[in-house]
């Protein structure tokens, strides 16, 4: 009896083809129709336990094939993210300027934006080196800083002012005035959403001046943390 189930199972495994996947092998092949499957159990119980196996064995050929299909479809879906992911990459992380002494830009009689010169990275050329601003290529959430720093090359008492902006509008200030040294500096960071085409700079107060060399005392770098169009 064991014996005529054991070939009865070869011959289900080995001796039929399979539509989307068989055991031995992914070929794509038509089985022909067997109209005494539903009979067999009516002759013996070898006969019997064979029709199960074969039945059994197209159940699970039926559920690995969904299981597949399924995986191939997480898959393609999670590359389709992750191409996404680095095409729209972008960040950039800059310097006031890259001077073996200490260069000073301002004071001026006016506001003026500050054009960070010297370029650590630019992760999808998004920042202008000559203008200072980084125009947002994509919109999501980004991370914005700024430092800026400032010293008297004749040791007086010192002054920082500046402004994060937002498409001419201030975000967050940049002030140190204690007038108590020769040195002042200050940080801010934000998180925030831009749209696509908004423009983020650094402007420099009337006033004011900062000053900076090799040290690089004075940064300004953005990223973007993921892709929303809303906040």
């Amino acid at each position: 009896m064991k014996a005529i189930v054991l070939l009865c199972l070869l011959h289900a495994v080995f001796g039929q083809e399979q539509t989307q996947f068989s055991w031995h092998g992914p070929v794509l092949t038509t089985p022909p129709a067997d109209p005494n499957l539903n009979i067999m159990c009516t002759n013996d119980q070898a006969e019997c336990g064979c029709c199960l196996m074969q039945k059994q064995m197209a159940r699970m050929e039926e559920f690995f094939n969904m299981t597949v299909k399924e995986m191939s479809q997480q898959l393609m879906h999670s590359k389709m993210t992750l191409n996404y992911i680095k095409n729209n990459r972008t960040a950039f992380s800059v310097a006031l300027n890259n001077e073996r002494s200490l260069t000073c830009f301002g004071p001026f009689s006016d506001d003026r934006g500050v054009p960070f010169k010297h370029a650590f990275l630019n992760l999808g050329n998004s920042y202008n080196v000559q203008t200072g601003i980084f125009t947002v290529p994509y919109s999501g959430v980004y991370n914005l800083a700024a430092t800026v720093y400032s010293r008297s090359l004749l040791d007086l008492p010192q002054a920082t002012c500046a402004l994060l902006q937002l498409n001419g509008v201030a975000v967050a200030p940049l002030v140190e005035k204690n007038g108590l040294d020769s040195e002042d500096s200050n940080t801010v960071v934000v998180v925030t959403h831009l749209k696509a085409g908004d423009q983020v700079s650094v402007n420099l107060q009337k006033g004011c001046n900062i000053c900076d060399d090799t040290t690089h005392y004075n940064t300004f770098t953005g990223f973007m943390l993921y892709a929303a169009e809303k906040a």
